[in-house]
């Protein structure tokens, strides 16, 4: 079996990876680097694969898999139900933004979608001379890890996480034997917080706000993140108004539809009754017309209705900007964090408002990478992705030595033999 990396080697993006057996050529994910233009990851002929396995929606792995589908032979694309819903969210307004940039538009987006098929978690199936497994990664509703298998068997983790949230119970780990492993490294230098009390330490932050009468705005990821800052509110006794604005709200009655992919579905069905749901300017004025928590995208601050909130809050020294998530170097978010100043409408605003970050993640941390490779007791080649170049390194090194596997921190466009 080969494997080649045509994207997401020491860089967090365009994840695209190949695996060829016999006759079969396979695409794990195929997605796109968000910088100030879509970078793309290395080329493959669609008319040589055979399928492409799609781990979930974010853009980082699905948003160069339209290219796929502009004229001639189109593969098959696998998914499970939610990953196709969302990705269907994410891809439209991810050409509604960057259509410019783009050599598809939404009709290869919809091709790519009605030729997927849809795949349920420990449920095999064959592509030609493989058979594919795909298992809860923990990471957003409906994400997978992938199990490919010829002669040998890899394992790809996409990004995938083993720390219960409250929406999610984190990744199966019960992979069997595996001969090699794909993991992502995004947090292989990093140990996350405690779960239970950053959860208690936002959710008393934003009662702090809320009481004394200002507004927190909590820029959150419109698949996943949001959801879940809904379900700790709730959890924790937030009783104050939260509102929910941009695509986060189609996300979340995708989420209630399908009670298969939330492992703490009556939670987030009672958090969905309680919360207000955001129509336009004057549901806009609304939120802000009273003291409470205004979710919206985007997650990093580079759009979306969260710039709007921010450009009426940054100056209210009575609210709040509660960042949920981690920040990419050079976006808004992160240049809030450093330097308390924002651009909104070619302005520069500094922020009177209070500024805080709690590091949600949907990836594993340090510890939680290490456990995991640990628990692979057969797997003796280890690729590590999907993370800075100091990252996947990092990990790859430590790898070797406490477990003795051979283990690479691959290049793009590097090919390996299993």
């Amino acid at each position: 079996m080969e494997v080649k990396f045509l994207g997401g080697a020491r860089e967090v993006g365009r994840s695209a990876i190949v695996v060829s057996y016999k006759d079969t050529r396979v695409l794990l994910d195929y997605g796109v680097m968000l910088n100030d233009h879509p970078e793309f990851p290395g080329h493959v002929e669609p008319r040589k694969i055979d399928a492409v396995l799609l781990t979930h929606a974010h853009l980082d792995h699905s948003g160069s898999i339209p290219m796929l589908y502009i004229s001639g032979r189109k593969p098959r694309l696998y998914a499970t139900r939610m990953t196709k819903d969302t990705a269907d969210i994410l891809l439209s307004d991810f050409i509604k933004l960057s259509g410019y940039y783009l050599p598809f538009g939404h009709e290869e987006m919809r091709e790519a979608l009605n030729r997927c098929t849809e795949i349920y978690y420990r449920e095999p199936f064959t592509v030609k001379d493989l058979e594919i497994e795909f298992i809860d990664a923990g990471h957003i509703p409906g994400s997978a890890q992938i199990l490919v298998k010829g002669d040998k068997t890899i394992a790809y983790t996409g990004d995938f996480t083993t720390i219960r949230s409250k929406m999610l119970d984190g990744a199966d780990t019960s992979l069997g034997d595996v001969d090699a492993l794909i993991i992502e490294s995004t947090y292989a230098l990093e140990e996350h917080p405690e779960r239970t009390e950053l959860e208690r330490s936002f959710v008393e932050a934003c009662k702090e706000v809320v009481e004394n009468g200002g507004n927190v705005l909590v820029p959150a990821f419109s698949v996943g993140r949001a959801q879940e800052v809904l379900c700790i509110l709730h959890a924790y006794g937030f009783k104050q108004p939260v509102w929910l604005d941009g695509m986060a709200r189609k996300t979340l009655e995708k989420y209630l539809e399908d009670n298969r992919f939330i492992d703490n579905y009556h939670l987030l069905k009672k958090a969905s009754k309680r919360i207000r749901i955001v129509t336009g300017k004057r549901g806009r004025r609304a939120a802000l017309s009273e003291p409470g928590v205004i979710i919206t995208p985007a997650g990093m601050l580079k759009g979306g209705p969260a710039l709007f909130y921010a450009n009426k809050i940054i100056e209210d020294p009575s609210s709040a900007i509660f960042l949920v998530s981690f920040q990419l170097p050079g976006t808004p978010g992160a240049q809030l964090l450093e330097e308390r100043k924002l651009q909104v409408n070619g302005e520069e605003k500094t922020a009177k408002c209070r500024v805080e970050q709690f590091r949600f993640s949907g990836h594993a941390g340090k510890r939680q990478l290490h456990e995991y490779i640990r628990n692979l007791e057969t797997a003796r080649r280890i690729f590590a992705i999907h993370g800075e170049e100091q990252a996947c390194q990092e990990l790859a090194t430590w790898t070797e030595r406490e477990t003795g596997a051979e283990a690479t921190a691959p290049t793009p466009q590097q090919a390996f033999t299993i």
